[in-house]
């Protein structure tokens, strides 16, 4: 993150030196960057959706029984760690078809936490949630940062992992509504300055390995003293500390335990400020890359070699940079389909007075898009971090939602009691093809200003619209419900892989409606710090009937189901004859299906 706030090391004009030799690099690219021709075409998302009613998301923190208050910070410390939580998690961890809510927890900086914990809560079906914390196990202390949830063992439950300042924690699901520290046994405490992490299966083994990410090496005893314009102190850019940290890679060995391949794999070969991460098979070729978001560091592409190995070719995909040669302040990330061509662009939040990134993928390839799609014009004012694309209206079309939140005390406060809040905001396509906020007529819920971080997707009510869970840095959790007030169709589709039920993370899903094709992924963990429900929603339109929906299983195999009705949430196993039940929505908002 770029900041007010910034104690200087390097020259002016040794810094302006490095930037003119690296666009005068770019502009000698391999073949693998950009088209020759990207320069002269201008890129319009397809299927531009006409004009439809507002969006409304409404507040029902409390009606839904969620008590969180994230606790962070000592007065005057400005410790870097204090302004990057929290996360968390929209879950099944009881396997009763109702998605449950996970929230990370911080606490005091060189303390054990003991009095901080996280926080789980239980789903009743009814649209509230019961605090099963202490009962469950899963109220780790600790200074925690975001989660990634999956079935790390095929047990069929869902397992938590969550990265922290210090030691990270695995939380195995014992299947009877409680947690065990499985941390120690699996091997994947590294304490480092975990950040963000995704489950993902990089050797199609049919195990889910995990990859972590860091964001710099720090201690208390290394912080520095940062100003802000007015001389007041704040906190310090990570080009402060001048120690960028490296990630890691775990394999998971199909026995509990997990290996340490950070080396083996070419992990450790580059260091970057990470925050975000996703993993998408980027250039067609059947195996999961890897995309890491770093924060004015260079950006990570690691790009499978099918051998175990991985090799960064961000610089020479395009993906490293925006178009102006600048590394920038990647936080959150979500990758999806936004010109229909059949390959997952790129969309990354930054901070203000940068414009978020939008990158068109070409087959591996990337193109900078952000201006052309609209993208570098709402954003400036705030600092993004959490991303989220959802259907809102079910229109066929995604839309964005982003979460806020200032790094460095503004200017002119948003908030009498936060100097570091913002609004955050929502996001809709035009006609046009560009995406343009919408957010004054989204309900009063988007002009409340928080130090927002995370933006976790999830149909916690089961009405067959994507609700969003907001975690706020020193501030409390919000449950916003989406109040669609379309009659459009749409599905929710829960995909399990082989003849064990095995997680289908990465999976992709197609499908054929209406003279229409969609296509997603299995793809929880995306974001900032947090994992979503991973039943993949899609908006059909005018649909009524789903003509053919195909999945193509990690490692190739593709299975096709037809003739199967809209506005049901859909679950299909590998092999398997398919399940589905329409669901009336236990809380009442307008949108019955």
């Amino acid at each position: 993150m770029r900041r007010a706030a910034v104690r200087t090391t390097v020259p002016l004009a040794v810094a302006a030196a490095c930037v003119v030799a690296l666009m005068a690099y770019r502009t000698t690219m391999p073949s693998g960057g950009p088209p020759a021709d990207a320069a002269h075409r201008s890129p319009v998302p397809a299927h531009s959706p006409p004009p439809t009613a507002p969006a409304r998301f409404v507040d029902v923190t409390d009606e839904a029984g969620i008590e969180f208050m994230h606790t962070c910070c000592v007065e005057g410390d400005y410790y870097l760690p204090e302004e990057e939580g929290s996360g968390g998690a929209f879950f099944d961890y009881d396997n009763d078809g109702d998605v449950d809510i996970y929230l990370v927890q911080s606490g005091l900086i060189g303390t054990d936490n003991a009095d901080y914990r996280n926080r789980l809560y239980r789903n009743d079906g009814t649209g509230r949630f019961v605090d099963v914390s202490s009962a469950s196990g899963a109220d780790v202390p600790g200074y925690g940062m975001g989660c990634a949830a999956a079935d790390y063992d095929n047990d069929g439950d869902a397992d938590l992992f969550v990265t922290r300042l210090g030691p990270n924690v695995l939380l195995e699901n014992n299947g009877d509504g409680t947690f065990s520290d499985a941390t120690t046994r699996a091997g994947v405490g590294d304490e480092g300055f975990g950040t963000d992490s995704a489950f993902f299966d990089y050797d199609r083994d049919g195990l889910l390995d995990l990859y972590v990410v860091n964001y710099v090496d720090w201690s208390a005893t290394r912080e520095h003293r940062c100003y802000d314009p007015g001389g007041i102190p704040d906190y310090c850019s990570p080009s402060t500390y001048d120690s960028p940290a490296g990630d890691h890679l775990y394999r998971n060995l199909g026995d509990g335990r997990f290996e340490n391949v950070t080396e083996s794999a070419g992990i450790a070969s580059a260091r970057g400020n990470g925050l975000g991460v996703i993993t998408v098979d980027f250039n067609g070729d059947g195996w999961v890359d890897i995309y890491v978001a770093n924060d004015a560091t260079p950006a990570f592409l690691w790009v499978n070699q099918q051998d175990g190995t991985f090799v960064d070719e961000a610089l020479f995909a395009g993906a490293a940079f925006n178009s102006d040669g600048v590394a920038i302040a990647g936080m959150g990330v979500v990758a999806e389909d936004l010109d229909s061509d059949g390959d997952f662009d790129l969309l990354v939040t930054n901070i203000h007075d940068q414009a978020h990134l939008c990158l068109r993928n070409e087959g591996g390839s990337f193109e900078d898009v952000s201006h052309q799609w609209g993208f570098d014009g709402w954003g400036v004012p705030y600092t993004g971090f959490g991303v989220a694309m959802l259907d809102q209206d079910h229109d066929g079309t995604l839309e964005v939602f982003i979460a806020n939140g200032a790094v460095n005390r503004l200017l002119e406060p948003l908030a009498k009691d936060n100097p570091y809040g913002e609004p955050n905001q929502f996001v809709r396509r035009d006609k046009d093809g560009k995406y343009r906020d919408q957010s004054a007529s989204a309900g009063s819920a988007l002009r409340v200003a928080e130090m927002s971080r995370g933006a976790i997707l999830g149909d916690y009510d089961n009405d067959g619209d994507l609700d969003v869970l907001v975690t706020n840095n020193r501030g409390p959790a919000q449950l916003l419900r989406n109040e669609n007030a379309s009659d459009n169709a749409w599905t929710t589709v829960a995909l399990t892989a082989g003849t064990g039920g095995a997680s289908a993370i990465n999976a992709r899903i197609e499908i054929e409606a209406a003279g229409r094709t969609w296509r997603r992924e299995v793809r929880p963990h995306v974001g900032y710090l947090g994992s979503n429900d991973p039943r993949v929603h899609i908006g059909l339109a005018e649909a009524k009937v789903i003509e053919r929906l195909t999945v193509t299983w990690l490692g190739g195999t593709r299975e096709t189901w037809t003739a199967l009705p809209v506005n049901a949430h859909l679950r299909l196993g590998q092999g398997k004859a398919p399940d589905f039940r329409a669901h009336p929505g236990a809380v009442p908002d307008g949108t019955t299906p």
